[in-house]
């Protein structure tokens, strides 16, 4: 049976914006001083953002960052070092070769992960997966956190759980002295997460765990105006909690493939 998707339909251009950046840098380039030095100023943003996707690497650990990163500084060599356009000059056949190999190797394995829905973040899904069992019942949005119950685990299977879920990009996670907060990151979000994450986890649904097992949820009124009708909150609450209760455990049973597995439910394209 086909799902029909309770969230809004995903608008967002934030994905796009370093492409046109640098779309824009090129054009400036190219009008003010010609072909070779606009692929040059498009080599060196390629290698910048190469450092961009590093760093996002370092705080997630999601390796799709890290063949970003590798492909960004691949792509701004191979334009730094091409013999028609370039200002570079000595470049041997033996380093246009090393070049053109790490060039195709991290396209072949960024698109593997994009197809494999490595690089998606997965806000939205899990915001679809809480919704499914709920129909429309305009009882109010409130900004009150919500008890959902409790969960067993040690601390340490906490940490391993929040360290699964940044690195999967299905929730970011906050470290405090009583316990671990969990903020869902959407597409087209990450951006907000990356650069203001305090502000961000102020702003956006968490869900909290705290070290004797309770779990709590507020779900924030930006995240619930995104769905198409109003929503039971308290159900919506209780949903997201206990789909999170029902994450760790397949986590301290390993069998964190179901947790994956799970998120494909709603059928969500690989870039909402």
């Amino acid at each position: 049976m086909e799902y029909r998707r309770k969230l809004k339909p995903d608008r967002s251009i934030t994905g796009f914006i370093p492409a046109i950046f640098c779309l824009l840098i090129f054009g400036v380039v190219l009008i003010l001083k010609g072909v070779p030095e606009a692929i040059l100023a498009a080599a060196l943003f390629f290698a910048g953002y190469a450092g961009f996707s590093a760093w996002i690497f370092y705080r997630t650990r999601n390796q799709s960052y890290l063949a970003a990163s590798i492909w960004q500084l691949a792509f701004g060599l191979f334009l730094a070092t091409n013999p028609r356009y370039t200002l570079i000059s000595g470049i041997t056949p033996v380093i246009s070769s090393v070049i053109y190999v790490i060039l195709f190797s991290s396209t072949i394995w960024l698109l593997y992960l994009f197809v494999t829905r490595k690089a998606k973040w997965k806000g939205r899904d899990l915001f679809e997966l809480a919704s499914m069992s709920i129909g429309p019942e305009p009882d109010g949005f409130t900004r009150r956190p919500h008890p959902v119950g409790k969960a067993e685990y040690t601390r340490e299977e906490l940490y391993g759980f929040a360290a699964f879920l940044r690195k999967n990009l299905i929730a970011m996670p906050y470290y405090e002295e009583h316990g671990i907060v969990f903020v869902p990151v959407k597409m087209g979000d990450e951006f907000g997460y990356i650069f203001q994450p305090e502000k961000f986890r102020r702003d956006r649904t968490w869900i909290a765990f705290d070290f004797p097992g309770n779990v709590t949820v507020n779900i924030s009124g930006k995240d619930y105006v995104d769905y198409k009708e109003e929503l039971s909150f308290d159900q919506l609450c209780e949903n997201l909690g206990q789909l999170f209760i029902g994450f760790i455990r397949y986590y301290c049973k390993d069998e964190s493939g179901r947790i994956l597995y799970n998120l494909e439910r709603p059928g969500l394209g690989i870039t909402s």
